[in-house]
C-alpha cells in the first residue's frame, strides 16, 4: 500500500468514514474525494506524505474525532500544501479540522456555506493563495495570513463593507509582497497616493523606476472565465513597456469589483539608456482599446516608499510646475469620484 501515490474516491454515497488503516498509505501524495455525500473525515486522511487534498461535492462532509479519542486539530498535516474544498463546507469546519491545515500554501473554498474567514487564519504563515469565490454567504474577513499574495472573492455577494475594508486596509501586507486581490467593493483606501476617474492613471519618475508600485481598479466587470479582472497596458513616455496577460471576453456583473495588484513593471535597460537619468519620465497605466473603457469607474496608484531612494523622484502631478500638488488624504477609504 505504501507504493500508492494518487487516490481518487468517487461517488461512494454509502461510505461514512475512512478506516484507521488508511494511514498505511504512507506514500500517498494526492487524494481526491468526489461525491461521497456522507463521508466523515478525521486525521486518518492526513497521511504522512500527503501534499494535495481535494474534496468536491460531499454535501454532508464533516470532520470528526478519530475513534482512538484523538482531539480534533491535534495533528498538523506537515506536508500538505494544497487544500481544495468545493461545495462541501460550513462554519463548523473552522472549529474542527481547520487548524490541521496550517502548513498549506493554497486554500480553495469554492461554493462553501461559510459566513466568515476566522481570525486564526493569521497563524497560517505558509498560506499565500486563498480563493473563496462563489461563497455567497461570506460576510466577514476576521483575519488574513501574514504572507498572503493572492486572494479571490468572486461572486461573494454578501461580503460586507467592513469585510472589503479589511482587505483594503492591509497596507503593510500589500506593500511587502506582490499581492493580487479581487473582491467586491467600490472604494480606494486613503493610503493610496493618487486616484483617477476612468480607464487611465499617470505618474512621473526620474532616475530609477520605483521598485514597487501598487495599482487598483474599480469596475463592474470580470474576464470571460469569471476569475479575474483584466490587466492593464503600461507606457513610459508613450512607449508600451508591457502588455499583461488578459482575456478579451468581458462579462458584466451587477456590482463593482476591486482588483488591487502589484504592477510589476521593469522598463528595459535599453529604453532607460535612451532617456537622461535625471529627466522626468511619464508613466501611464491604461486599459484603452481592450474593451468599453466607460465601464472602468476609477483607478488608484501607490508607490511604496524605498529607503534607498528619495520619494522626491516620484511625482503625481506635472513635475515642471513650481508647486507640487499633494495627494489627497482622508481618515478612511475614498469612494471613487462621482460624475
Amino acid at each position: 500500500m505504501g507504493n500508492i501515490r494518487e487516490l481518487h474516491l468517487k461517488e461512494l454515497p454509502m461510505i461514512k468514514e475512512l478506516p484507521v488503516s488508511f494511514q498505511n498509505l504512507t506514500g500517498l501524495q494526492s487524494l481526491d474525494i468526489t461525491g461521497c455525500d456522507f463521508l466523515q473525515l478525521n486525521s486518518s486522511v492526513l497521511t504522512p506524505e500527503l501534499t494535495d487534498f481535494m474534496v468536491d461535492g460531499c454535501k454532508e462532509r464533516k470532520w470528526v474525532n478519530s475513534k482512538d479519542g484523538e482531539e480534533v486539530g491535534s495533528t498538523v498535516a506537515s506536508n500538505l500544501r494544497s487544500g481544495c474544498f468545493f461545495s462541501c463546507l460550513n462554519d463548523d469546519f473552522f472549529s474542527a479540522g481547520f487548524t490541521q491545515l496550517t502548513k498549506v500554501t493554497c486554500l480553495i473554498l469554492w461554493e462553501a456555506n461559510i459566513t466568515f474567514l476566522p481570525e486564526c487564519i493569521k497563524e497560517f504563515h505558509h498560506l499565500i493563495d486563498i480563493d473563496v469565490s462563489y461563497c455567497k454567504r461570506l460576510q466577514e474577513i476576521r483575519g488574513l495570513p501574514p504572507n498572503l499574495r493572492i486572494f479571490r472573492a468572486i461572486k461573494c455577494t454578501s461580503l460586507t463593507s467592513s469585510g472589503s475594508n479589511m482587505l483594503l486596509n492591509k497596507q503593510q501586507l500589500h506593500e511587502a509582497g506582490k499581492t493580487d486581490f479581487i473582491f467586491p467593493g467600490g472604494s480606494i483606501p486613503s493610503w493610496f497616493d493618487k486616484q483617477s476617474r476612468g480607464p487611465s492613471i499617470t505618474f512621473w519618475f526620474r532616475n530609477k523606476f520605483p521598485a514597487k508600485v501598487l495599482c487598483l481598479l474599480i469596475a463592474p466587470i470580470l474576464d470571460g472565465s469569471n476569475v479575474q479582472l483584466l490587466r492593464p497596458v503600461v507606457l513610459i513616455n508613450g512607449k508600451v513597456q508591457r502588455y499583461f496577460f488578459y482575456h478579451t471576453n468581458v462579462t458584466m456583473v451587477e456590482s463593482d469589483y476591486i482588483q488591487l495588484f502589484y504592477l510589476g513593471v521593469t522598463p528595459s535597460r535599453y529604453d532607460l539608456i535612451e532617456m537622461p537619468l535625471k529627466e522626468w519620465k511619464h508613466v501611464e497605466v491604461t486599459y484603452e482599446g481592450l474593451f468599453d473603457t466607460s465601464l472602468i469607474k476609477a483607478m488608484g496608484i501607490h508607490a511604496v516608499k524605498d529607503e534607498s531612494r528619495s520619494m522626491e523622484d516620484i511625482r503625481y502631478d506635472y513635475p515642471y510646475t513650481t508647486t507640487q500638488v499633494a495627494a489627497p488624504k482622508s481618515d478612511g477609504p475614498k469612494s471613487w469620484p462621482k460624475e
